[in-house]
This record gives structure tokens, sequence and C-alpha cells, in this order.
């Protein structure tokens, strides 16, 4: 008896495990289909990543971007939202004084962003107790000056500070509260806010590579050539233009070891060299958005000059192993021409008849060889080996 009591009662719970299991099942699917359903939030969030990546993406590559969100909800203008928006000032200076040297915090449409990431820096990131009324706080990268074209709004900032700063927005119910822990800043109208974060709109035409016996190209090339004086043979390593700036990268076939790095401007239809230091700045982004903060950081070139410091030139003592090494196909006869550059673990020879080869130093410290049949063999050779190789090593004339 007991053991029948015993069946029964499994066979009693084993209905009841299958009669949850199907409730719950069923309660999924009309969950799922309801309105306001979860599956509806899961589309929105999809819509809404694909939104955030085309804006990230636009500001490195020249796209104009809607500044405004208009759909961010007003905010009441009142004592406590100043009280909030000082205290954020006051961190934002704090956290942009302690990350300056790092050189990671750029201006990108007249918002921080992180130049590593290129993604903007939020307010969780600058203070870890941010009102309720700051949800949808912006975090600005200007410069005081810049309020000049805020003509139809009244402000306490000092217009002759041509340095950049960071700022606040916040969106309220009389107009865009734009202020910082230095300036007290103002109420702004919306065409005024609009015209002071569009001095920063990088979007200034596709960013193009000119090609060589392009008649773009010839002017660059002859600007810089005068720079380096008569008897220098100059090799560009890297062109970016769009419609508004430039940045070219060169050195000299008679010192290579030495490289230069431009910042060019265009004016109607000429070109004028602005800036020749960006070869000697760690933080070049930072340094050329401070100078030029409506610049895409997008013309620079992925490596930074600054942060190679060892270039060797010659390197004859390896000449008899390329030599003895027939799948280099380099002879005797082609070493009465080369030109040799070394940095970071990567050899680069060019003999006579364009014979050239790229030498490679691994983690374990060994050096290996390789042929290359043209300068964008080569460039692919050394991304194959590395990342972020130093291919400006390259002889591209």
């Amino acid at each position: 008896m007991k053991k029948n009591n015993k069946e029964r009662n499994e066979v009693l719970l084993l209905i009841v495990l299958i009669v949850i299991i199907i409730c719950m099942i069923a309660f999924f699917i009309i969950s799922r289909l309801g309105s306001g359903s979860n599956l509806d939030k899961d589309v929105s969030v999809l819509e809404t990543d694909e939104e955030i990546e085309v804006e990230t993406e636009a500001a490195t590559e020249g796209t104009t971007i809607d500044l405004l969100d208009l759909t961010v909800e007003a905010v009441e203008l009142n004592e406590a939202l100043y009280t909030a928006v000082g205290e954020l000032n006051q961190s934002l200076q704090t956290f942009y004084e302690d990350n300056y040297d790092s050189g990671r915090l750029v201006s990108v449409y007249g918002y921080i962003y992180d130049a590593d990431t290129m993604l903007p820096i939020e307010a969780d990131e600058v203070s870890e107790n941010v009102a309720d009324e700051l949800k949808y706080v912006n975090l600005l990268l200007i410069k005081p000056g810049d309020f000049e074209v805020c003509e139809n709004s009244e402000y306490d900032v000092d217009v002759r500070v041509e340095d950049i700063m960071p700022f606040t927005s916040v969106l309220t119910d009389q107009g865009y509260l734009v202020s910082s822990a230095e300036y007290a800043g103002g109420v702004l109208t919306e065409d005024d806010y609009r015209s002071l974060v569009m001095r920063y709109n990088c979007g200034h035409g596709e960013i193009i590579s000119p090609e060589k016996g392009s008649s773009l190209y010839e002017m660059i090339y002859n600007k810089v050539s005068e720079e380096w004086g008569e008897g220098s043979t100059v090799d560009v390593k890297y062109m970016g233009f769009d419609d508004k700036y430039g940045i070219v990268v060169a050195n000299t076939l008679e010192n290579p070891k030495e490289f230069k790095e431009y910042l060019f401007t265009k004016s109607g239809s000429s070109w004028t060299i602005k800036n020749k230091k960006l070869a000697n700045k760690e933080n070049v982004k930072q340094y050329v958005n401070e100078l030029y903060p409506d610049l895409d950081l997008a013309l620079l070139p992925y490596y930074n000059l600054a942060l190679y410091d060892d270039f060797r030139t010659g390197l004859t003592g390896y000449y008899d192993t390329i030599v003895g090494n027939s799948e280099l196909g380099v002879t005797e006869a082609d070493l009465t021409d080369v030109y040799c550059l070394y940095t970071d673990g990567f050899i680069y020879y060019e003999f006579a008849n364009e014979k050239r080869v790229v030498g490679y130093v691994d983690d374990e410290g060994v050096l290996t060889f390789y042929k290359a049949e043209s300068t964008d063999q080569a460039v692919a050779l050394m991304a194959s080996l590395s990342d972020n190789p130093p291919v400006f090593i390259i002889k591209f004339s």
C-alpha cells in the first residue's frame, strides 16, 4: 500500500511539473507577442546600436551628423538644476585635468571623445553621482571664444580665450544651459547652440589620398620639396586630404631617418602649410585637435612618428645573407644603389633594379628576410607580420 502511495505521489509530482512547464512556455509566448513586448524592445535596441555606430563612424569619415537630439526631454531650469550642473562641472574639470597628459581627450563635433576608441565620454565616467536631472547631459570640449556666434543669447564667458576647455550642456525648458567650472555660461537658444557646436563640424568632404601624377599630388609634392630645399629627393609616405585640411608625411632619400609631418589648410583653390611640428608630438591627435578642433582626426595616419626613436640606415652587414639567399633574387650587382631604413623590428631594403626586401625580427629575436615585388606587396607583408607596422620606412618614390 505504501508502495502504491509512493508511486501515486511521484506521478502527481510529475504531472504538476509538466503543468508548470507548460504554463511558463505559454506565458513566454504571450509576452513575446503582446504590445510593448520584449521582442519589440529587442528590435529597438538593435536600431539604437546601429544609429550609434553610424554617428561614431561619421565623426571620423567627414560625414555630417545631427548635432541636436530633439527627442531628449527638456528639464526644468531651477536652482536644483544649477546646483547639480555646478557639481558636475567641477567633476568634469578634475577629470579633464587628470586625463589631459594621456592625450586621449579630444573634441569631435564639440563633444568630448576618447581619442583611442573614438567614443564619447559619458557623465558616469566623470562622476559617480550624476543627478537624475542630468540623465541626458552632454559633455563638450570647446573654446570660450566661439561663444561669439551666439548672437541671440546672453552668456557669461570670456570670448577672448581661445584655449579649448570642458563645458556641459543640458536641454532645459528655457533653452540649452551651457556652462563650465570656470564660466557660468548661459542659456542658449536652439539656433545659437547649433551654431556653437557647428564650429566643430569636422565633415569637410570625402577623405582622399591623391594619386601620383594628379594635379593635387604634384602641387603638394612641390610645396613639400620646397621645404626640404634643393638637392633633396622627397619621398612622400602618406597623403590624406579632405576639402579643408590635409596631412602629409615625408622624408628624403638622402637622409631617410629624418621625418616631417605637415598640416595643410585650404583657402580657395590653394593649399598652405600651417604646421610642421606634428612628427614631434607624442599626443599628436590632441595637439592637432586643440589647434584645429574641426579637423577630421581620420586624416591622420594610424602611426605616430614621435613614438619611434630608433631609426637606423646602412645595415650593410646583412648584405651577404641577402645575396646568399637565392629566393630573395638580389645579386652583388644590385648593391650599387641601396635604400635602407630600420625601426621597431622591421628593416626595409630597396636595391638597384627595384628589388625589395623586408626584414622582420620576431618575438624570439630571429631576423627573417622576405622578398617583395612592389611597395604594395611590402606594405601587405609588413601588415601580415605585425599589427600597425611602421610602413613609413618603405621607399614610395
